[in-house]
């Protein structure tokens, strides 16, 4: 028998398993926003019909969705402060959505109950989140008394799919989740193509692979989480590359349940001298546009996320084991 084992420092440990996000999750202090006088910030990208729309607009389509992606750049508050907007608006409406939480983690579902039910904080279940950007979306599902669903895989749950790919999985897991039906080539070399650029080009072509996989295994498993929860509507609180229609949850929410009304409202940090929308998110895999609609605003002020990555991260050889 052979097996891969991980025995690199635990600051590599931490490269390998990193949230498999496409944005940078490190906190922005307040007051740290830029490009707050872009001529796009604050405006509406209507991505299929390629014209602007007003908010108006926006919240009508949201109404009909029963499944709303709102999909972030975690460390920006703006992105946050429009989520929790969007949620009010649809509560004001009469709308009682799950709420489904990427920054929780589906085995903590049953500790998230209790604690709600004991009207404890929820702080100590958010595994390695910035809580203070999340807590008033917590709070406004604890007052409303919405449903709030952990919907994310755990980490370690990726670990035998990064090592050894699908085959990892329980039986029949792969079919039940849609993880082959979705794909194809041109989605394997988007997102292949995207992981480099995320590790800043520093990571192994096996690592690479399995990474993909993690990823795509994400997004299934975060639109499994609503498939119980559509008839009353749900609104996902995710990385933008989740929520995007070409790669990410809505194409195992089709393939799961066709013909479920999604909605994918990607929010897009500005970029100076970048002043046309096509600029932005342009790449269709497939002929999808990624988002339904684009909602740019200022961009959160960070380091350069390559100065994290040293040496090529990869996994270590096969080595026999007893």
């Amino acid at each position: 028998m052979h097996s891969l084992h991980l025995r690199a420092r635990p600051r590599l440990l931490a490269a390998f398993f990193s949230v498999l996000l496409l944005t940078s999750c490190a906190q922005v202090p307040p007051g740290t926003l830029l490009d707050m006088d872009h001529p796009l910030a604050g405006r509406l990208w209507d991505v299929a019909a390629g014209r602007f729309i007003d908010e108006a607009e926006l919240l009508r389509r949201a109404g009909q969705a029963e499944a709303l992606l709102l999909g972030e750049t975690h460390d920006n508050p703006e992105h946050h402060r429009l989520q929790l907007r969007i949620l009010q608006t649809r509560l004001d409406a009469g709308a009682r959505p799950a709420l489904l939480m990427e920054q929780f983690d589906n085995d903590q579902q049953a500790a998230i109950d209790e604690a709600r039910k004991a009207g404890k904080d929820l702080a100590p279940l958010m595994r390695g989140w910035d809580w203070t950007l999340y807590r008033p979306l917590v709070a406004l599902a604890d007052s409303t008394r919405i449903p709030l669903r952990a919907a994310n895989l755990p980490r370690g749950a990726t670990r035998p799919v990064v090592r050894e790919g699908f085959a990892t999985l329980a039986v029949g897991e792969q079919r039940r989740l849609a993880l082959l039906a979705v794909w194809d080539d041109a989605r394997q070399t988007y997102m292949t193509g995207l992981i480099e650029a995320s590790h800043c080009g520093k990571v192994s072509p096996q690592l690479r692979d399995g990474l993909v996989l993690a990823q795509r295994l994400r997004d299934a498993t975060l639109a499994d989480s609503a498939l119980d929860q559509l008839d009353r509507g749900v609104v996902f609180i995710l990385g933008r590359g989740h929520a995007r229609r070409d790669v990410g949850v809505p194409r195992y929410l089709e393939a799961r349940r066709p013909g479920t009304r999604v909605l994918s409202i990607g929010f897009v940090e500005v970029g100076a001298g970048n002043t046309a929308p096509a600029q932005y998110e342009n790449e269709r895999i497939g002929g999808i546009a990624p988002y339904d609609v684009i909602w740019f605003t200022p961009r959160a002020e960070r380091p350069d996320p390559c100065l994290a990555f040293g040496k090529q991260a990869r996994l270590p050889s096969a080595t026999p084991t007893p």
